[in-house]
């Protein structure tokens, strides 16, 4: 199977994990689909598309979408650290 192939396949399941799944499995799925596939950027939408289903809003974090933040942070590390630590630029 070739690259875009696995990629439909996970971003079908990662579709699916939204609706079926609890919030932080669908998360973990997320993260790890942006270590596997550089650059993921379908992840920030669907961690995006959860924030915007099931979230409430809580004073604690200021009505801020935490799941898309987290994913974010996970993104931008995972790409702009990661090339730095393998010398590519």
């Amino acid at each position: 199977m070739g690259s875009n192939s696995s990629r439909i396949i996970t971003d079908v399941v990662l579709l699916l994990s939204i609706f079926v799944l609890p919030w932080w499995l669908s998360l973990f799925l997320i993260i790890l689909s942006f270590y596997v596939f550089k650059p993921f950027y379908e992840g920030l939408f669907f961690a995006l598309a959860i924030d915007l289903i099931y979230s409430a809003p809580r004073e604690l974090f200021h009505n801020l979408p935490i799941i898309f933040i987290i994913s974010l942070t996970f993104f931008l590390v995972l790409n702009l650290l990661g090339r730095q630590l393998r010398g590519r630029n």
